[in-house]
């Protein structure tokens, strides 16, 4: 097998199929966004249609970013560790062996694990609009053989790139919520991390060990909220766009988000929920000199792309005195990848939040 056959099972979308891929999902989202404002009733009793954010189902699950706003005058603080946990390699739908993918590398990665510490801050200046500081922290591990047999392992820990966004509340009626997302991510990342490896004492990591894009980018979304009695749910799109090329030649593929959502509260302060999440990324554009593609397909720029679709289960508790506590699970239903990559097998999320 050779490297074209490998490379022609993967995910490849040609450019104007993601865009219209991307155009497809931002109109099904904005029609939905906006049928809130063809939707009301006429009612005018305030307990009928105001959004209640004291309950615990009116926060999305833990891993869904840039999810509520606040009123006038409120900070909310968070923590959040996330973990994503990635064995075997893929290419298109189908699950490949080492020796596979040994046949066109010297070598192939095995698995890797990612910790994410991540740092949030809230404050809304105004009713409409909320302003949101993330701030992540990286760890990463991923596993290797080489044809001759030797196993070794690469790492890389380093803050990731941190972001600002604005969450503009356009409409808040007959228990709906629908606001924008506009968010702009600083190149705060590395993207020159090196480790041992069995090929050099010093080298240069590829690209999915490096904590940052390099880039500043940004990120536009729209999310949509609603309640009943009963249960509330979800739904957001967003969209992360890499402007530029970075100090070393290359830029990451942009990537599409969309989230969808439904909790049931039990009691007062517990809710479950279950979500869906799909993701399409695309190939980098440039390359890095230091790389040699030839020696393992994480070197590869045209071997970055492909999307995700993935079930969830969360929780979310209530606590006194603003506290939140929130956990939830990711499996992927479906993977599509432009391989050999490494393939998901389980995120986690577990999360704190302080509101005031």
């Amino acid at each position: 097998m050779n490297t074209k056959s490998l490379s022609s099972q993967g995910h490849r979308l040609p450019a104007t199929i993601s865009f219209h891929r991307s155009l497809f999902h931002g109109l099904i989202l904005l029609a939905v966004s906006l049928f809130p404002l063809f939707a009301h009733d006429g009612e005018t009793n305030p307990s009928a249609n105001s959004w209640d954010a004291s309950r615990p189902d009116s926060h999305a699950p833990i891993h869904v970013m840039g999810d509520h706003t606040h009123n006038r005058g409120e900070w909310m603080v968070s923590y959040r560790f996330m973990r994503m946990d990635m064995d075997g390699n893929r290419a298109g739908t189908d699950s490949l062996t080492p020796e596979q993918v040994l046949q066109n590398f010297m070598v192939t990665p095995l698995d890797m694990t990612m910790d994410m510490h991540m740092l949030g801050a809230m404050y809304a200046p105004t009713d409409q609009l909320t302003l949101m500081l993330m701030a992540p922290f990286l760890d990463m591990d991923m596993a290797h053989r080489t044809r001759m047999g030797a196993q070794f392992t690469t790492s890389s820990s380093h803050i990731g790139d941190m972001s600002l966004t604005g969450l503009y509340k356009f409409f808040d009626d007959n228990r709906m919520r629908a606001h924008f997302n506009f968010g702009v991510s600083l190149p705060t990342g590395s993207i020159d991390h090196t480790d041992a490896t069995p090929m050099a004492a010093v080298a240069q990591l590829p690209y999915p060990m490096q904590t940052g894009s390099g880039t500043y980018d940004v990120t536009p979304g729209i999310t949509w909220l609603g309640q009943t009695d009963k249960l509330s749910w979800g739904v957001q799109l967003k969209n992360r766009i890499h402007l530029g090329e970075n100090d070393r030649d290359y830029t990451r593929g942009d990537r599409l988000e969309s989230f969808i959502w439904g909790a049931l509260p039990l009691g007062q302060s517990t809710s479950v929920s279950l979500s869906l999440d799909y993701a399409d990324w695309q190939d980098y554009d440039g390359a890095d000199t230091a790389l040699n593609p030839m020696m393992v397909p994480t070197a590869r720029t045209d071997l970055r792309a492909g999307s995700r679709l993935d079930g969830g289960i969360g929780l979310n508790v209530k606590l006194p005195g603003g506290h939140r506590l929130a956990l939830d699970f990711t499996l992927p239903v479906s993977q599509d990848l432009d391989g050999p990559q490494l393939e998901t097998d389980l995120a986690a999320t577990l999360g704190w939040q302080k509101s005031w």
